[in-house]
């Protein structure tokens, strides 16, 4: 009599094969999405939100939300990463989502079960700051600690994890619609518009001189006769 294990409903189940498809892909997708949220709120959230007070924080019309406010300032300061190249900071985006793929308790929960659940903080602390070798070594040790997609191999647990997976993903989505449509996202690309750059100036140009009390009095109202 063979002693051989057969994994549960795995080869005898017609639709594993397509849904194990389906869930890794999924998992790339959630991957992705995380990857994009942060790069977003620690890096390009902060270099457009400094790049448009560079642009128009002298037309402020209140003092407090103009490039010249400590917390502008704060932000202008970490506008780059002065110790990387351009091509640095890519290679350091490309590690990081790498990490997401196999580090991230969302996309694998199993990370949150193992050494990578001390792991991720680390790997969290070492994107926010732009520090390449500690990502680096980090992705050593994940490495190390995956052996393999980390799949279900029983279809009914794995049709869970899909759903998980999708649901995950989704809400990632949903984070990103609404970050695009609030300062510092909803300027992402218009600020190398010349021309859009001008435009606003000039509205905000007028605002401020419209929000201004003439010299020697407070503002008044004309009669229109």
């Amino acid at each position: 009599m063979s002693n051989r294990r057969v994994a549960p409903n795995r080869s005898a189940h017609p639709a594993y094969d397509e849904l194990r498809v389906a869930t890794r892909e999924l998992r790339r997708q959630l991957a992705h999405a995380l990857s994009i949220e942060y790069d977003w709120r620690y890096h390009d959230g902060p270099e457009w939100a400094a790049r448009y007070w560079r642009a128009f924080g002298d037309l402020a019309v209140d003092l407090a939300e103009s490039a010249a406010a400590p917390r502008y300032q704060r932000v202008l300061a970490r506008s780059e990463w002065p110790s990387l190249s351009r091509a640095e900071a890519d290679d350091v985006r490309t590690i990081f989502r790498g990490l997401v793929t196999v580090a991230h308790p969302a996309v694998d929960p199993a990370a949150a079960d193992d050494a990578r659940a001390s792991l991720w903080p680390r790997i969290l602390r070492a994107y926010r700051s732009g520090d390449r070798s500690a990502l680096v070594a980090a992705w050593s040790e994940t490495r190390a600690l995956v052996r393999g997609p980390g799949l279900p191999d029983d279809v009914v647990a794995l049709r869970v994890e899909h759903d998980r997976l999708r649901a995950a993903a989704e809400a990632a989505d949903r984070r990103l619609a609404e970050m695009s449509r609030i300062f510092p996202f909803n300027v992402r690309g218009k600020l190398d518009d010349a021309d859009w750059v001008r435009r606003q100036r000039l509205a905000l140009s007028q605002v401020q001189a419209f929000t201004q009390a003439p010299a020697g009095g407070k503002a008044g109202h004309k009669r229109v006769s």
